[in-house]
């Protein structure tokens, strides 16, 4: 049992899920995370961390959406077989959606990734220009992670079409109780996304923990304690990396904007900038900390210029934080072409 798109193939052999590179495809050396600086990104650096989200958390709705599959064929059967009425097809459908989606995604988290740095459309929509980049050794970044069930895969883009989940999947009873292994179904709904993502170049790290919490879909109404206990069980998904798989931390070009800091000197390569009283400030100033004392080598910063006439960007800065006080900091910034 197989299906073969684009990019990868995606195989189940005795339950087990193989997923397969085309010959085409290579695994690049770095990949890219972009962030927008907040207190969620700044944790994540000084713990050591990665968020692998759930499904209902992505910012694309049909990301592990099951309307990719076609459950005709499934349903008929399981109405016939459970003696339920045919009038109620609609119902159980839904039913069985939801039941299955929850069931499935539940312990499945996904950190995403992408191919490069300069991306124009990312700086903007994760970072909106004032964020941050992180550069990673793709091979050590997944050696954090060598113990679990894990998958490295890049997103498939195409016009999205449904699969016959019944064709797909296997159903089997042992003393009376019914199970479904749905591993292509799942991972199809995974891996594929719409084609106007395509500029995101996405690979996924797909890991199943049994530490992971379920999340409610978010048509789904709970109380405020329910939301709560959700809101506590993400933290699980927060996986501890080795700083070694982080080769550079690559700044946003308005990092150093006029919105958080005041320019009060500049000293050839050196600057003094202080700290603007506002809602960013405690966050910046322990971000800076955390760059300053923990990558201190590997702090870099992206800009726009003109390259044999067209317009690039590129790493243009290297950049070292000297100092840190209450009030201010200072840094040293050089040219890198």
């Amino acid at each position: 049992m197989k299906i073969n798109l684009d990019k990868v193939s995606i195989e189940s052999i005795d339950r087990e899920t193989k997923i397969v590179l085309n010959d085409n495809i290579e695994i690049p050396e770095y990949t890219y995370k972009y962030y927008y600086l907040n207190s969620n990104s700044k944790n994540s650096l000084k713990n050591q961390t990665v968020h692998f989200g759930h499904s209902f958390t992505m910012n694309d709705l049909m990301d592990g959406n099951f309307l990719l599959w076609d459950f005709e064929d499934f349903l008929h059967d399981y109405i016939k077989e459970a003696d339920l009425e045919i009038d109620l097809k609609e119902y159980y459908h839904k039913k069985l959606i939801r039941t299955l989606s929850k069931d499935f995604l539940k312990y499945i988290g996904y950190f995403c990734l992408c191919e490069n740095f300069h991306n124009d459309l990312l700086w903007t929509h994760y970072t909106n220009e004032r964020g941050f980049c992180i550069e990673y050794n793709t091979t050590k970044l997944l050696e954090n992670f060598s113990s679990c069930q894990m998958y490295f895969v890049p997103i498939n883009y195409d016009n999205l079409e449904q699969i016959n989940f019944k064709k797909h999947s296997i159903k089997s009873s042992k003393e009376g109780k019914v199970s479904i292994n749905a591993n292509i179904p799942l991972f199809y709904c995974l891996i594929n996304k719409e084609k106007f993502w395509n500029y995101e170049k996405e690979w996924r790290i797909i890991i199943r923990d049994e530490k992971f919490d379920s999340v409610s879909h978010p048509l789904e109404f709970n109380n405020d304690q329910v939301l709560e206990f959700q809101k506590n069980g993400m933290r699980n998904r927060n996986l501890k990396i080795n700083d070694n798989c982080i080769n550079r931390i690559i700044l946003s070009t308005y990092f150093f904007h006029n919105y958080r800091f005041d320019l009060i000197q500049e000293d050839d390569n050196q600057f003094i900038y202080k700290f603007k009283d506002n809602n960013e400030n405690s966050n910046l100033k322990e971000f800076i900390t955390i760059l300053m004392e923990k990558y201190y080598d590997k702090i870099y910063q992206v800009d726009k210029y003109l390259e044999e006439g067209k317009i690039v960007r590129n790493i243009k800065y290297k950049i070292k934080f000297l100092r840190i006080t209450e009030n201010y900091c200072q840094i040293e910034r050089n040219f890198c072409y």
